[in-house]
C-alpha cells in the first residue's frame, strides 16, 4: 500500500486574448439631423468628441452625460485586468 502520494502540475494559462481595450468597441448612433447611423468607439464618446455625420456631414457632439460611459469603460477595464492577473497567478 502506498502512502501519501502527492502529485504536483503547473498551470499554465493564455491570457492573450484579454488582451483589449472596451474603449476601442464600436456602435452605432444616429445623426439627430438625418437619423443616418454612423459608427463610434465608447472612448470617442468618453473624450466627449464631435464626429461628422458620414450622410450629411453635420456635426454631432458626443456627450458623456453624468461620465457614465468613461466610468463604465474605466470599471470593465479594470475588471479585466483583474481577471487576467488571476489567471496568470494558477499555479504559482
Amino acid at each position: 500500500m502506498m502512502q501519501g502520494t502527492r502529485l504536483s502540475f503547473k498551470i499554465k494559462v493564455n491570457t492573450s486574448g484579454l488582451d483589449f481595450d472596451v474603449a476601442n468597441m464600436t456602435f452605432k448612433v444616429n445623426c439627430p439631423e438625418c437619423q443616418a447611423p454612423n459608427t463610434v468607439t465608447l472612448g470617442q464618446v468618453q473624450r466627449e468628441e464631435t464626429v461628422t455625420c458620414a450622410e450629411c456631414n453635420k456635426a454631432i457632439k458626443l456627450v458623456d452625460k453624468n461620465k457614465s460611459v468613461d466610468k463604465a469603460v474605466s470599471s470593465v477595464n479594470d475588471a479585466v485586468d483583474d481577471l487576467k492577473k488571476a489567471l496568470e497567478g494558477l499555479g504559482r
